[in-house]
């Protein structure tokens, strides 16, 4: 069954997305390989290498995102994820800054009522105690 050019070239698009979203994933976890590597490296070696270990944590992490790369299981998911997250119905800007001041007020009523709660409750176990 042969795709229209317009649906190929959406699918090659979120394909993009999900090269992205593997590169980062790859990138962090090359990150958090080299520090877990390098406070461990520290305990036992007082002098750490820092090519060796910055070759281990891209070398791990690298390796990580090819793997799950490789797995259809996990690409066929990273795909599904995107191909949903394109057809999300995002906020204006507008939407967003209204909703935004809502959580603030909210946040500051809250804090208030909280705050009153809690001058309240010292009070009465200042008479208890």
């Amino acid at each position: 069954m042969m795709q229209s050019k317009a649906t190929a070239g959406a699918q090659l698009d979120l394909t993009r997305y999900v090269h992205i979203m593997f590169l980062a994933g790859g990138a962090l976890a090359a990150y958090l390989a080299y520090e877990v590597i390098s406070a461990v490296w520290v305990r036992f070696s007082p002098d750490p290498s820092f090519p060796l270990l910055f070759g281990l944590g891209i070398a791990s992490g690298g390796g990580l995102a090819l793997y799950l790369w490789r797995h259809e299981r996990t690409r066929q998911l990273a795909q599904e994820v995107v191909a949903e997250l394109s057809r999300v119905t995002w906020p204006t800007r507008q939407e967003l800054g209204a909703a935004t001041v809502v959580v603030i007020v909210t946040s500051i009523i809250m804090s208030i009522v909280l705050g009153l709660f809690d001058t309240l409750w010292a009070w009465v176990t200042s008479l208890i105690y």
